[in-house]
């Protein structure tokens, strides 16, 4: 019987679902799994559906003197929980996605002397990844460089790519044609961290655009405030055709039949956006631990020619316009940046991220 195979993530969806992506495709080959998560993790109870999970006592190490040395008290409850189940399944392994849920299972699986593989989601080692990566037995990066790990062996570093949801790996579909009688889409989200900058900015961005263009525009904007129905109204009333919602549980086909995207530059996102293929405006978090991990994002992706980066303190609603008026205008930018992005994206990441795990595993078993 395969050993069983542990995965620790935090509690966000960018560290969780491409735990439960990993999860399934063991489950597919045969393994035994369980995921270490808290309780922000175990509230996505469809994801989870069907694979057995331990939510964890958790807690950042940011803060005062006294903050630190109840969060040390909290992480080492949380050693001393996964140990005791880590111990009690027969664990053989541990991966870690990082986010601070994740730092006590991956020193619970060193202190039983099992093989760690962090996965790291963005261009840069997450707090976490880096101070674990000591005790790393092999790196699964996302993107071919990955800054702070300089230093680590490179032959157990995997390029592997971000597992991805799914319900994206099932929507992927070729680039929508355009053509001047051809409708022009638009998806614009932001998550939880970032819907209400993008309500307030892309209407009247998208009001000042040529009249031909809005003719044109069909546009799926996620925006959470209270006057939805009143900013979809005024978009309509300028001859565009809008969705405003607070949420899309239809991602995958707006994905996969949006021209352009604008959304911000979390891992998550831009692994789903690379996988199907479709170029995106990536506008960083402007503040929080993720703002440095997502302008490299940007900057990354705008440099490989898959989209364009845009500081929120420079998205105008001027300056949005005038970006957005010359992509649908130009027959070619949009198709080429699309282009880029397929290059990138790894549909195959959960696939390649088992052969890593199943990789460390049989070395494990030959020491």
């Amino acid at each position: 019987m395969k050993p069983l195979v542990a995965l620790a993530a935090g509690g966000t969806g960018g560290h969780l679902f491409p735990a439960v992506a990993l999860a399934r495709e063991l489950m597919a080959r045969g393994c035994r799994v369980v995921v270490h998560t808290e309780r922000r993790g175990a509230q996505y109870a469809q994801a989870l559906d069907g694979i057995e999970h331990v939510v964890l006592p958790a807690s950042s190490l940011e803060g005062g003197v006294v903050a630190k040395a109840k969060a040390v008290l909290t992480i080492l409850r949380g050693v001393l929980a996964s140990r005791a189940d880590l111990r009690r399944r027969g664990a053989g392994l541990m991966v870690g996605f990082g986010g601070y849920p994740s730092f006590a299972p991956a020193l619970a699986a060193k202190s039983l002397g099992l093989p760690l593989l962090l996965h790291e989601q963005a261009t840069r080692l997450s707090k976490a990844n880096a101070q674990l990566l000591r005790f790393a037995d092999g790196l699964a990066t996302s993107f071919p460089q990955v800054a702070g790990a300089e230093g680590f062996d490179p032959q157990k570093i995997f390029v592997t790519g971000n597992p991805v949801r799914q319900s994206i790996l099932e929507a992927r579909g070729d680039y929508p044609p355009l053509g001047e009688d051809l409708p022009l889409r638009l998806l614009v989200v932001g998550g939880s961290q970032g819907a209400a900058v993008f309500g307030r900015v892309v209407p009247p961005a998208l009001l000042a655009l040529p009249e031909a263009i809005r003719a044109r525009l069909q546009v799926s904007l996620q925006y959470r405030g209270d006057d939805g129905d009143a900013v979809a109204a005024r978009l309509r009333g300028a001859g565009i055709d809008a969705a405003v919602r607070p949420f899309f549980d239809d991602m995958g086909a707006r994905l996969r039949d949006a021209h352009l995207v604008v959304a911000r530059a979390g891992a998550s996102t831009i692994a789903e956006m690379l996988v199907m293929g479709r170029p995106a405006v990536f506008v960083p978090l402007p503040h929080g631990g993720s703002r440095e991990e997502q302008r490299r994002n940007a900057e990354t992706l705008a440099k490989a020619g898959a989209g364009w980066h845009m500081p929120e303190a420079e998205m105008t609603p001027a300056r949005l316009s005038e970006l957005l008026a010359g992509l649908f205008s130009s027959p070619t930018a949009l198709p080429r940046a699309a282009r880029a992005a397929a290059s990138l994206g790894r549909p195959d990441a959960a696939a390649r991220l088992a052969d890593a795990v199943e990789r460390l595993l049989e070395h494990a078993r030959r020491d």
